[in-house]
């Protein structure tokens, strides 16, 4: 199928179909057959398509044969031992999995940042950053971008969908309480009146109650019906494909019990063996996720089988759009649907395979030696090898020929297909772990991966995208179904690395936020070549950071046996430095604390011009009020540490709150105990007692006359 035939069957048959609005305010057997009608049309035109990602499946397992049954007799099978079966080396299988790796090095961080500058919104925005690397961290969003990843270099587009899920989360609070107690919990509706069944008699809720959480669902194209345009941005609507067990439908949906029948001709696609199989008690279930447009305001969701339409409401996601985000591998101009680059590169996969085969062949055919000789020259039992033997007729004495299976212009052939292959979809030998011959220099390495990153500079900018649409509409679902009341606790990943249970009020959810991908530092990706680049700032500026400040941006701090005394007091300033900004309550230093390394991180965080402007008083107070506490801390360790004072005296702002103290250096105070030592003084002034203070300062008034 060419390129123009694929644009013309997506807009083909699903573009005579009537728009939605012409028949959602008539009869439920009119908008039924509507969906009806739909979901079969897209799902012929469909049909092609899914043809080539089967295909596409099969070169990334890099198996053939699959999807074909063999119908061979026992005594027909003993003809093809000695056949040899085709010889794959799987490149492509090498290549996209190089490339999924390339991708997902692109850790998902996003920025949440408020449309204003109210200090409360600011707040607010941080504890929303939060919730969403919560909610990341408990569905493994790396997982998924990997699985994405993968799906859309096989079959061109993959589909994550963000929904919300009433069975998961914990259990709801007030269902607790009640089931401690002992009490009845009635069924309400959603405008909290109780609800009765054929009898009077008020529903009782019997199940388990949840608080519920957000879902994520990557599904593959052949189970997302697209309405047919020429631009993704112009659908309005798509159909989800499911099936589901008919017993269970009919435990869930009652009401049609009796309408639902298992269709014995229905069939789905077997991953393992890519064949169609028969779905036994299975019935198929479609759901419509339509827009909220000017035509059909509020949007519409509508769950239906081919009997029935089981569900129908408004869509129930405030954001108005399709509730999944989509990922390509290839766009087509005016083509709804992503290629996949296998279309490129599975033609050269196959030739490879093909000559692999043929170069296999030959080495069976020519590899063992023959003897030539008349028939009956000798006898065959008495050569005791396993050399193949042809026989002829005629007066030509025995010979045992070796010949020369392959010529080397086929190896390197094969060699060039493999080169071409990586060229053609984008992965160069340097990711592949074959740098080119001659280059062993780490700046050249480096130059090269780069190169090849700027290439992927278009993939690059459509996973930053999936990133930041991922976390809006997390953010938007959780806005329209957390409640204040249930309770919820967030486990946030805090600076120091260790999980700590905040509680987290939902009303943040409801105000509006920018989010960005946060951008990375301008350091190498790789972690080797982050540690050298570290390692020459450090040899050409050592002081541009302190100790502690490039152990941190080193990154290896994060195990417990690295973490030292340095990285675990600069996280545990910061953390402070947060929950003041923010409003919490903090404790007053204690004495084992490494007052230094506080005192520096809560002075920085108040040099900001935002500090003074936008930071509210009552939070500015207590954020002074800690650093003068600090500092009190400080001097009252410095009268019995001279080592300590001396520290102190490095310290050009300190103190910040002048307390008539003035910290020595080192070799000041060294000066001050030789001359005492000199003229025979009793030297007790590097280690002064409660009046300590006072004492020094006789020291240092002695010494200046």
């Amino acid at each position: 199928m060419s390129l123009f035939d694929d644009i013309a069957e997506s807009t083909g048959s699903g573009a005579s179909l009537k728009p939605l609005h012409t028949v959602i305010n008539k009869k439920t057997k009119d908008l039924l057959d509507w969906l009806k009608n739909t979901a079969e049309a897209l799902e012929n035109q469909a049909t092609t398509r899914h043809t080539e990602h089967k295909k596409n499946l099969e070169a990334y397992r890099g198996v053939t044969n699959l999807g074909k049954t063999s119908h061979r007799s026992r005594s027909e099978s003993q003809l093809y031992l000695n056949q040899t079966n085709k010889f794959v080396v799987n490149h492509l299988h090498d290549i996209t999995e190089t490339k999924v790796s390339q991708m997902c090095r692109i850790k998902p961080s996003v920025e949440v940042l408020p449309t204003n500058d109210d200090y409360d919104d600011k707040n607010a925005a941080s504890a929303c950053k939060s919730l969403i690397n919560h909610i990341w961290n408990n569905n493994d969003i790396d997982d998924l971008l990997r699985k994405m990843q993968r799906q859309c270099r096989i079959f061109g587009e993959s589909y994550l969908f963000i929904e919300w899920d009433t069975e998961k989360g914990d259990l709801h609070p007030a269902y607790v309480q009640a089931r401690d107690m002992g009490a009845v919990i009635e069924l309400m509706n959603s405008q909290g009146e109780s609800q009765f069944d054929d009898h009077g008699v008020p529903k009782q809720i019997k199940k388990e109650v949840r608080i519920g959480d957000i879902k994520y669902e990557i599904l593959p194209p052949w189970k997302v019906l697209l309405q047919r345009k020429t631009d993704f941005n112009d659908v309005d609507y798509c159909i989800k494909v499911s099936t589901v067990a008919t017993e269970d439908l009919k435990k869930k949906y009652p009401k049609y019990s009796k309408k639902f029948q298992s269709d014995r001709n229905l069939k789905s696609v077997e991953i393992e063996q890519l064949t169609d199989r028969v779905l036994e008690d299975q019935t198929l279930v479609y759901e419509l996720y339509h827009k909220n447009t000017e035509l059909v305001p509020g949007g519409l969701y509508a769950k239906f089988v081919k009997e029935a339409i089981l569900d129908k409401t408004p869509l129930p996601y405030s954001h108005g759009n399709l509730p999944f985000e989509r990922l390509t591998d290839i766009d087509v101009p005016d083509q709804l649907n992503g290629a996949s680059g296998y279309d490129m590169v599975r033609p050269i996969q196959n030739m490879h395979n093909n000559l692999s085969t043929l170069l296999a062949k030959n080495i069976y055919l020519t590899g063992h030696a023959k003897w030539v000789m008349p028939r009956g020259a000798c006898k065959i039992e008495a050569l005791g090898n396993d050399s193949t033997i042809v026989q002829y007729q005629g007066p030509v004495p025995p010979q045992l020929i070796q010949t020369q299976p392959n010529p080397p212009e086929a190896y390197n052939f094969r060699e060039m297909l493999v080169q071409e292959m990586g060229q053609v979809y984008g992965v160069q030998g340097v990711s592949r772990g074959n740098p080119p011959k001659g280059i062993t220099a780490a700046v050249a390495l480096q130059f090269l991966n780069e190169q090849e990153q700027e290439r992927a500079n278009s993939d690059v900018a459509k996973h930053n995208h999936l990133i930041q649409a991922v976390a809006e509409k997390t953010l938007a679902v959780c806005g329209d179904y957390y409640q204040i009341d249930d309770g919820r606790m967030l486990r946030i990943l805090g600076t120091d690395n260790k999980f700590a249970l905040r509680h987290f009020d939902s009303a943040n959810l409801s105000k509006n936020y920018d989010i960005r991908i946060e951008v990375g530092t301008g350091l190498p990706e790789s972690k080797a070549g982050r540690l050298q680049r570290i390692i020459e700032i450090m040899q050409l500026k050592p002081d541009l950071l302190s100790n502690e400040r490039w152990i941190d941006l080193l990154d290896i701090g994060n195990t417990d046996k690295m973490t030292n005394l340095i990285t675990a007091a600069v996280r545990s300033a910061e953390s402070e430095n947060e929950d003041l900004l923010a409003g919490r309550a903090v404790s007053d230093p204690q004495d084992f604390e490494d007052h230094i390394l506080h005192w520096r991180t809560h002075t920085k965080a108040v040099q900001s011009r935002a500090f003074k402007e936008e930071v509210p008083i009552k939070e500015q107070q207590a954020m002074l009020e800690h650093i003068a506490l600090t500092e009190f801390a400080m001097i009252e360790k410095a009268k019995v540490n001279p080592l300590f004072q001396s520290h102190l005296a490095t310290l050009p702002m300190f103190p910040v709150y002048p307390t008539g103290m003035i910290p020595q250096s080192k070799e000041h105070m060294e000066a001050i105990v030789q001359g005492q030592a000199n003229r025979g003084d009793q030297v007790t002034g590097m280690i002064p007692g409660a009046d300590s203070t006072e004492q020094f300062e006789d020291y240092r008034n002695r010494e200046e006359k």
